[in-house]
């Protein structure tokens, strides 16, 4: 057995986790809002996105897509249903304005 200060290839393992940059998450839609309606959708899809990463952490690490697709459905499904639709799947209770609840997520 080698020490851990010794072995060369730990070392390179540790020097090279060191130089990556930590993952931050990317948010999608950092856009200027132009008016009131503009705001009422993009605060509704981040709801619904804080909404879905909350659920997956609430599972254990490498089911969470899994079982959340099981229970909730695909990313591509969820990408087809409306705002008005995902808030009913997603138990969120906000009221949306008539013209922002059928916009597609």
């Amino acid at each position: 057995m080698v020490g851990l200060g010794k072995s060369k290839r730990l070392m390179a393992m540790r020097e090279s986790q060191a130089m990556r940059p930590a993952s931050t998450p990317v948010k999608k839609n950092q856009t200027f809002v132009v008016n009131k309606r503009d705001a009422e959708i993009k605060q509704a899809r981040d709801l619904i996105e804080q909404n879905i990463i909350k659920i997956k952490a609430s599972y254990p690490p490498g089911m969470q897509n899994k079982l959340f697709a099981l229970r909730y459905g695909s990313e591509e499904k969820i990408q087809q249903m409306s705002l008005q639709q995902l808030f009913a799947v997603l138990n969120i209770n906000q009221v949306l304005a008539k013209g922002v609840a059928e916009l597609k997520f």
